[in-house]
């Protein structure tokens, strides 16, 4: 279902940043950045980088949380919440408050766009690698690759543009979405005829 990926290299100071993009492991790519920065404190993208890697992910605990990831899910779990005169507010500011956490909102630079579709990569990884998210009726069995593409182009959209238009902020995730959805379309097998089957039904 998703396209061939190259094997990451050993020496991940070779070409750099791509291979600390390629290094799944957040504790592992913090002393990558880490040891980069020792030998080039003067990289203005690397320190943006640093900023970020320490606002995506929470190294507190004995496992590393995605921060990211988890601000997607509180924006997905809006779905079933019906705007009103009585909610509007508390309900703009939840998501204002997921807004905040994955940086949207103001003027994206390059650094924060290659996060974005490094963390779209890794989300869309394991939804299609995850048995329970391939899973219908009740968990009986097994839907197909397409239904399953079709499946994270609707949620993608729900997250990008139905919910944020439902609060009248959906202009404030454009570049977000762009770049989400960019993202889809280069990573899933026919990935672009699938959005483009999603954005036609």
């Amino acid at each position: 279902m998703l396209r061939q990926t190259e094997e990451p290299v050993s020496d991940f100071l070779e070409d750099w940043p791509k291979h600390y993009y390629e290094q799944e492991d957040p504790q592992k790519r913090r002393e990558y950045l880490k040891k980069y920065l020792s030998l080039h404190p003067e990289s203005a993208d690397d320190i943006r980088r640093e900023e970020l890697l320490q606002k995506r992910f929470d190294f507190s605990g004995r496992e590393t949380v995605d921060l990211f990831i988890r601000a997607w899910m509180m924006i997905r779990i809006m779905e079933n919440d019906k705007v009103g005169f009585l909610n509007r507010k508390s309900l703009e500011k939840r998501l204002r408050e997921q807004m905040e956490q994955l940086c949207i909102g103001n003027r994206p630079d390059d650094i924060l766009v290659r996060e974005w579709r490094d963390f779209a990569r890794k989300y869309f990884i394991i939804c299609c690698d995850s048995g329970s998210y391939r899973k219908a009726a009740f968990g009986l069995f097994s839907i197909s690759e397409e239904k399953t593409a079709l499946k994270l182009a609707r949620e993608t959209d729900l997250v990008t543009r139905i919910i944020p238009s439902r609060l009248n902020l959906e202009e404030e995730f454009v570049v977000f979405r762009d770049t989400v959805v960019d993202l889809y379309c280069s990573l899933l097998k026919d990935g672009e005829e699938f959005w483009q089957k999603y954005m036609n039904s």
